[in-house]
């Protein structure tokens, strides 16, 4: 039987949630999105925890929490993923040794203490090429110790691209034979950031945040300067990445912003026989058996539940 578990997601200007047992079960949700004060977090950082743990602890309470279990999605601004390469001398159950032993020499690190996973993307001829992720240990730890405060525990963590690429997914197939697109660029897109990222198959290997000052870009002028940012990172990937070889062959666009309906955006990006297929993630129901409509602020938190695997960290 799953487990009732919730589901945190946090920007700098919110906290959404989703309290919902492990897995597909889609019954009895409680879910929101509550606007944080200014200047509780910034760049990912907390700065006034009490504040902050105060609106949970009373937000949970207005909502009726019960789970004690706590799927934590790591703020976009404290995770960063790379790809290396690993010598093929090393055996695949090495490589998280290799990483380790190279940190300060080969792989240079902005932070003294990190909390480290990776994934290997390819088996070449001499080496494998290894999709590394990591973030600060001790930003981590404060959002941990955040539901450790009301007595919660954090029992597994994940990243937003993760998420919306499960979410995707899920979506679409539900029950059937999932076949992952390759190529496929994901943008989020939030009132005041915009996340993108760029998959081969399940797996991540581009990815970038940006947290603008863009309160003067309204309606069109946001929507162009997204369309010119998709346009240099789709460039970035097939001449600097890939030779040339390879291109972005798809992009899902997710609304997750109060500025624009999803018809809205489908409008500007749109355009019949383009050599980029694009498409606005639209999420009805979230189910074929439960005839519900969550907040869209809610898809990230969602999806943390989806899986059955432990995550990333």
């Amino acid at each position: 039987m799953s487990k009732l578990a919730v589901n945190c997601f946090f920007t700098d200007n919110e906290f959404n949630f989703i309290e919902k047992p492990d897995g597909y079960n889609m019954k009895k949700l409680k879910y929101s999105s509550v606007k944080l004060p200014p200047g509780t977090i910034e760049n990912g950082i907390i700065y006034r925890e009490e504040k902050l743990l105060k609106l949970i602890k009373e937000t949970f309470k207005l909502f009726k929490i019960k789970a004690r279990r706590v799927n934590l999605i790591i703020h976009e601004e404290l995770f960063t993923f790379r790809t290396i390469e690993v010598p093929i001398i090393y055996k695949p159950s090495e490589i998280g040794d290799y990483i380790k032993s190279q940190i300060g020499k080969t792989i240079m690190i902005p932070f003294d203490d990190m909390k480290m996973d990776y994934v290997i993307h390819k088996k070449n001829e001499d080496s494998y090429e290894v999709i590394m992720f990591y973030a600060p240990k001790h930003e981590l730890k404060s959002y941990v110790d955040l539901f450790y405060e009301l007595n919660m525990q954090v029992v597994r963590t994940d990243i937003p691209p993760l998420s919306l690429h499960r979410l995707y997914y899920f979506r679409k197939y539900e029950d059937s034979d999932v076949q992952f697109d390759t190529d496929i660029m994901l943008v989020a897109i939030f009132d005041d950031t915009y996340s993108m990222y760029i998959f081969d198959q399940e797996i991540p290997v581009f990815s970038i945040v940006q947290n603008l000052n863009i309160s003067q870009l309204e309606g069109a002028k946001y929507l162009e300067m997204l369309d010119q940012e998709i346009a240099k990172i789709s460039n970035y990937y097939k001449f600097n990445l890939n030779a040339g070889d390879r291109s972005v062959e798809k992009m899902v666009l997710f609304n997750m912003s109060t500025k624009f309906t999803n018809q809205e955006i489908h409008d500007y990006f749109h355009e019949e026989g383009a050599l980029v297929k694009s498409e606005v993630f639209d999420m009805k129901t979230i189910s074929k058996i439960v005839d519900t409509l969550i907040d869209r602020e809610c898809y990230i938190p969602l999806a943390a539940s989806l899986p059955e695997t432990k995550g990333v960290w």
